[in-house]
């Protein structure tokens, strides 16, 4: 119960006890003259009216509301990404999901391929020679393709072509196999006389599915392919599994210094197009390039005081007209997962997300996080 009455203009609140025994008027007199003494004494001291993170309070506050308190201190970050679950493709017998090495870490594990095509997310399990989908706007986990019971390929990598085909890397055969539907319609491995592959690193559709990318990283060289399989240009050198319009991108990493390169069939010269240098006192552990959407391009770089193997944090550069935008967020440290690139560009309904894999207990966990242009 509390009763509140005036007196000389001043409002008092008197607090009525469980036993029924009010406080006396002196006292929260007194205490109301103390409360103005402090009041006075915080103004002309500002230094004691704030929370000293060198010497906590030990009797007065607890550790948790302490802890909050130093988290309102501490600077904001507005440019750390924040990763949320978006799927998981499950660990469960073929084909309902990935198969039984990928889920024990088995010898005969191989790895997997993270890809993206318009809003869904492809995900290849090499060791159980299946390509799964998740479909963003629908919810909904498929399989593409799968060679699990006849076994007669060895799924290295893959691309989605125009006209439902689908390019297949098979570095057993050191071959890049096209089908069009189920049937096998082309095998890409010589130029008359000339062995062109011993193996592919890598294979990549553009944006619309009508060319595609190929890295030797056997003999070096990078190969352009339309979706009919018709070798388009070559060159000398290695590329990101990126289009950048009719461009590839290069990335040469040195200690400190990133450059960004682009060659084209037009000049087979890579031109130097932007460049990132780390903060003084950190080094370039690694970059990859995570794709392209309106114009911008994502890379994404790892970097720190120590070796490649301990990165500080993960910086994702956006790069548009020469101008680089920064964005920083944890790396994944989970090395038992192998992936040809771990970060993959998504654009969805919401808008752009950067997209990568993580292990969990249930399956290989995609998460995404919303990615700001501007």
């Amino acid at each position: 119960m509390k009763n509140i009455c005036k007196h000389s203009n001043i409002q008092f609140l008197f607090v009525k006890r469980n036993y029924c025994e009010q406080l006396p008027l002196f006292f929260l007199q007194q205490s109301v003259v103390l409360l103005v003494l402090a009041s006075v004494f915080l103004l002309l001291n500002p230094a004691y009216a704030q929370l000293d993170s060198a010497n906590p309070p030990t009797d007065d506050l607890d550790y948790a509301d302490y802890q909050k308190k130093i988290a309102l201190m501490l600077p904001e970050q507005p440019d750390l990404l924040k990763f949320e679950p978006l799927c998981t493709f499950r660990f469960a017998p073929w084909p309902e999901g990935l198969g039984e090495a990928a889920a024990r870490f088995e010898e005969a594990f191989r790895g997997y391929s993270l890809k993206v095509d318009n809003e869904r997310v492809l995900l290849l399990d090499k060791s159980g020679r299946t390509l799964f989908a998740y479909d963003s706007r629908q919810q909904k986990q498929l399989m593409l393709a799968t060679d699990h019971q006849a076994q007669t390929l060895q799924f290295d990598d893959f691309a989605l072509l125009r006209g439902d085909r689908l390019a297949v890397a098979d570095n057993s055969r050191n071959e890049l196999l096209l089908f069009a539907g189920n049937r096998l319609e082309k095998q890409l491995g010589f130029d008359g006389d000339r062995i062109l592959f011993r193996h592919i690193s890598f294979v990549e559709a553009d944006r619309l599915g009508l060319n595609m990318v190929l890295y030797d990283s056997g003999r070096d060289r990078t190969f352009v392919f339309n979706n009919s399989g018709i070798l388009q240009w070559e060159a000398q050198g290695s590329s990101q599994p990126c289009f950048m319009g009719s461009s590839l991108i290069r990335l040469e990493k040195q200690d400190d210094n990133l450059k960004i390169l682009r060659f084209s069939s037009i000049s087979r010269t890579p031109e130097e197009i932007a460049s990132y240098t780390c903060p003084s006192g950190n080094m370039l552990l690694d970059a990859w390039v995570a794709g392209t959407v309106g114009g911008y391009l994502a890379i994404v770089v790892y970097e720190g005081r120590g070796d490649e193997d301990h990165p500080d944090y993960a910086r994702l550069l956006i790069l548009k007209d020469g101008q680089v935008l920064s964005h920083r967020f944890m790396p994944n440290l989970d090395f038992r997962l192998q992936l040809l690139t771990p970060y993959r560009l998504l654009l969805d309904r919401y808008g752009v997300k950067l997209v990568t894999a993580r292990i969990s207990n249930a399956g290989i966990e995609i998460v995404a996080a919303s990615v700001p242009l501007k």
